[in-house]
């Protein structure tokens, strides 16, 4: 409906100009060449590439998409371009509750494209903001339903898996709309402030009992350590005895003191009996 306009409104841009400089008849002859020029360069359209174009004429959507390239289409249509290619969305702060009632929130990407042979489905259901439409909604629906299935401390430790079900669970429900999904991914994860904290509490606990254990740990292998050195060195010296006594005991001992003797005589000596001591170098 719109062409329509425009095509009057040319005509009678080259009507009133000829009445305004008294060339009436010129001015119709004149608009009626520039209406037929505008006319027929709307009989062509341009679809860019990696879209498919979706023809409108009077509300009416033609159900055969035009691919990239030019096409001769009807002048009173209008060829809307939707992009087909892989595109990407961000589900900004999605909130769920856990199944022990916590509260969790994030960021949830999806990387998706239209199927090129159901844009004009999706146009005359849809028109052209099908993201916010039909995606966002089932992108909250499904992050709920996936999150209540797991307690706060698996959406962390299983987090591959979560992302693995609800990327599942997003492809079946999207392509139902002629959606593909090729991949998603949560960003910006988290829970409650008073939450993380106490989570944050938790693990420096852990870490504090995992130090204890092994600082116990540590203290038994020292302590076991030093019990066998003394256990060894018994056994030495419970050794060194028995040798003394089986090679003789007392003389063995002196044959030892003379093993290790220097040579030199001591400059005194000590009488056992009388209790004098002799001078032995020979000085008075």
């Amino acid at each position: 409906m719109s062409m329509i306009f425009i095509y009057v409104g040319v005509f009678l841009f080259f009507v009133l100009a000829g009445v305004w400089f008294d060339k009436f008849f010129i001015g119709i002859g004149v608009g009626l060449v520039g209406t037929i020029i505008v006319f027929l360069l709307n009989c062509f359209a341009a679809v860019s590439a990696g879209n498919r174009g979706v023809v409108v004429t009077f509300g009416n959507v033609n159900m055969v998409p035009l691919a990239s390239g030019l096409h001769f289409v009807n002048p009173f249509s209008e060829v809307y371009q939707i992009n087909v290619q892989l595109d990407k969305t961000t589900l900004e702060n999605a909130s769920a509750s856990t199944k022990d009632l916590q509260q969790v929130h994030t960021d949830i990407t999806v990387t998706y494209n239209l199927s090129a042979t159901k844009v004009c489905s999706i146009y005359k259901d849809y028109g052209i903001d099908v993201v916010k439409k039909v995606m966002f909604p089932i992108l909250n629906e499904v992050f709920k339903t996936v999150t209540a299935g797991y307690n706060s401390e698996e959406l962390v430790t299983k987090r591959d898996k979560v992302s693995a079900s609800i990327l599942e669970h997003i492809r079946g429900k999207l392509l139902q709309f002629d959606i593909i999904v090729d991949s998603i991914s949560l960003v910006n994860f988290g829970f409650s402030e008073a939450y993380q904290h106490a989570i944050e509490q938790k693990v420096i606990a852990t870490q504090q009992k995992q130090k204890a254990e092994q600082d116990f740990q540590r203290i038994q292998v020292e302590a076991q350590s030093r019990i066998s050195q003394a256990t060894g060195e018994a056994k030495a010296i419970a050794i060194q005895a028995e040798a003394v006594q089986t090679n003789g005991g007392k003389q063995y001992v002196n044959l030892e003191w003379i093993k290790k003797w220097n040579g030199n005589l001591p400059h005194t000596v000590l009488n056992g009996t009388s209790g004098m001591i002799l001078n032995i170098d020979g000085e008075k």
